[in-house]
């Protein structure tokens, strides 16, 4: 339980960070939102201010050129002339692109309001009277926000200004017509528009012929034809459509709507990866890589013909022929290891409720012929660093644990790639490769949440977090789960396990769609997939060895002979003996076999841990 509040604590902290990152840009937003809707607003066609006889703040003109591409993205430049009297312009020039709910209000045009309507787009040029000019774009909320010239005054007198950009996710393929809606001007510059022109360019995929255009003048939540509303000229032109008003009011717009039958167009193959679907490339060709590596590696010899085994194979602890079977150590076989010092001589082992009270005999260790293997030796001198006895308590999982690393390191030390290898050095240089693909992701990404610090924090965390707990669930949890499903026990700190690791995969789902929603689908698809495919092939390139293949045929034989002659002898053991494991030679091999027996299991229960190697 304290290893799980560490573990939640950590994670607070981790989203604590997250959460001191992203605020302050959310906060900062909301204020320029709340200060830009104090602004005064200007009547259309308000005369010159009365004592300076100036011209007050106005858009002059406003021409938006809308090429729609072939693969359904559009081109969009812009081109407006503002008159800045120095007052409405005394905080800089803020052109938010009509890309947002609240911009796209028709609901009957662009569905029901979201969020995050999952239009990106990409600047590609910001320029003032024929010269680029520096801007700033915001992030989340203030997404569609564009500061040209950020936080300086304009200066008064006229302004042309040139924006291009593009948008993806505009375009609408719906049930039974295909559906281009742009509210070109948007409701958020609080100034009168003397003239609005939208031109709308279509590919030579999509005749005018098929095209059914539409297009009103009005603030937000208007319908078409309103009253008042201006009058909105329509003419074709040679690739497409022109609309254009003129003495739109204070926070009007000038909107089009161009629908046609579907099969002109067709929809992006990916759907809604198709935005960054370009970094699907990455967990391909890393499937790929893993894919040649798995053909290239030799094939693992297969099982020959199994013969009974009246002995265990020469030279082959209980410790070693778990360690072989499983590929790895837990928390059977730590008992399987007791097992075998008490069957040695060397302890006596004696139950208390569900502790396990272990005493040294005083027998030198190091005198026993055949010797201990080096497990077995590493375990009795750590058992009793601190006197005689010890106590064996399946609640204090720390001591349990490091009784297991020190028998695994042992174990580890001899057997390493004797039996089977991980093939490791292929792992560690495609995980190495693919967490520096996902830092150059966040390095380069572009999208709502464009906040370069939090991007690559959530990156680099997601990664690593994430890898080490897959790492951990196939070579841990998984592995505990088998067992628990057999009834070898453990279930308590199986559902333990299972708990937290629910518990961190909330955080890591709440990243992921963070990422989704502040930059693409596609990018949070990308992350998810190079993890996930490096965890799994951690157990898809291990491989056993001819020797190992050959061991394994043995072991499986002998089990064969505990489970057919010695089981019976085996279950009549007292589970209250402190000596009973000095009365079979076999019973060490039955517990790290799984044979099962009360003296055996009961013991292996009370050495279950979190804590396996697989």
């Amino acid at each position: 339980m304290k290893k799980f509040l560490q573990f939640i604590f950590g994670l607070a902290l981790c989203f604590g960070f997250v959460y001191l990152r992203i605020g302050p840009s959310i906060r900062a937003s909301r204020a320029i939102q709340k200060a830009r809707a104090s602004a005064p607003a200007r009547r259309a066609n308000e005369p010159p201010d009365a004592r300076t006889g100036m011209q007050l703040d106005r858009i002059l003109s406003f021409t938006s050129d809308i090429t729609l591409r072939k693969d359904a993205t559009l081109d969009v430049r812009e081109e407006f002339i503002v008159h800045s009297a120095a007052d409405y312009f005394r905080y800089g020039l803020v052109r938010d692109l009509p890309i947002d709910s609240e911009a796209r209000w028709d609901r009957s045009l662009a569905g029901a309001y979201a969020k995050d309507t999952g239009i990106r787009v990409k600047i590609l040029e910001v320029s003032e009277d024929g010269a680029p000019v520096s801007y700033e774009q915001g992030s989340d909320f203030s997404y569609p926000q564009l500061r040209i010239i950020p936080w300086t005054p304009v200066a008064a007198g006229d302004h042309h200004l040139v924006l291009r950009y593009e948008a993806d996710g505009v375009t609408q393929f719906l049930a039974g017509r295909d559906q281009l809606y742009w509210n070109a001007v948007g409701h958020y510059w609080r100034l009168p528009v003397d003239e609005a022109v939208v031109r709308v360019h279509l590919p030579a995929e999509v005749p005018s012929g098929v095209v059914t255009p539409a297009a009103y003048s009005g603030w937000r939540g208007a319908t078409p034809g309103h009253r008042g509303a201006a009058a909105v000229a329509a003419k074709p032109i040679a690739d497409g459509f022109e609309f254009s008003a003129a003495n739109l009011g204070s926070t009007e717009s000038l909107s089009a709507s161009l629908t046609w039958p579907k099969g002109f167009l067709m929809p992006p193959a990916l759907g809604p990866l198709s935005h960054d679907g370009y970094l699907l490339i990455a967990p391909s060709l890393l499937l790929l890589y893993y894919l040649v590596v798995w053909l290239a590696l030799p094939r693992q010899p297969h099982p020959g013909a199994v013969a009974i085994q009246y002995k265990p194979p020469e030279g082959l602890s209980p410790g070693a022929m778990r360690y072989i079977r499983t590929t790895g150590c837990d928390g059977r076989t730590l008992a399987a290891t007791l097992a075998q010092l008490g069957a040695r001589g060397l302890i006596a082992i004696e139950p208390q409720d569900s502790k396990y009270k272990l005493t040294s005999l005083g027998i030198d260790a190091n005198s026993l012929q055949p010797p201990l293997a080096p497990e077995e030796l590493s375990l009795y001198g750590l058992l009793f660093e601190d006197g005689r006895t010890a106590i064996l308590d399946p609640k204090n999982g720390a001591t349990l644990n490091r009784y297991i690393f020190h028998i695994n390191a042992s174990l580890q030390t001899v057997m390493q790639n004797l039996y089977f290898t991980r093939n490791a050095r292929w792992l560690v240089l495609a995980t190495l490769a693919s967490f520096l693909t996902a830092i150059g992701m966040a390095l380069t990404a572009h999208g709502r949440n464009s906040d370069l610090m939090t991007l690559v924090f959530l990156t680099w965390w997601f990664f690593f977090c994430f890898f080490l707990l897959g790492i951990i669930c196939v070579m841990t949890l998984f592995p505990a789960w088998m067992r628990m499903m057999r009834g070898l026990g453990g279930a308590r700190e199986v559902l333990v396990g299972s708990l937290a690791v629910a518990v961190f995969g909330a955080g890591g789902t709440a990243v992921l769609w963070q990422l989704r929603s502040g930059l693409s689908l596609a990018y949070a698809v990308t992350l998810a997939a190079l993890v996930g495919i490096n965890i799994a092939a951690f157990p898809a390139l291990k491989r056993l060895t001819s020797r190992g293949r050959q061991v394994s045929d043995e072991i499986e034989g002998f089990r064969q002979f505990l489970e057919k002659v010695e089981q019976d002898p085996l279950r009549r053991l007292d589970v209250a003996d402190p000596h009973a494991a000095e009365s079979s030679e076999f019973l060490p091999y039955a517990i790290a076999l799984e044979v099962r027996e009360p003296w055996g299991d009961h013991l292996a229960q009370a050495c279950v841990a979190v804590t396996t190697t697989r």
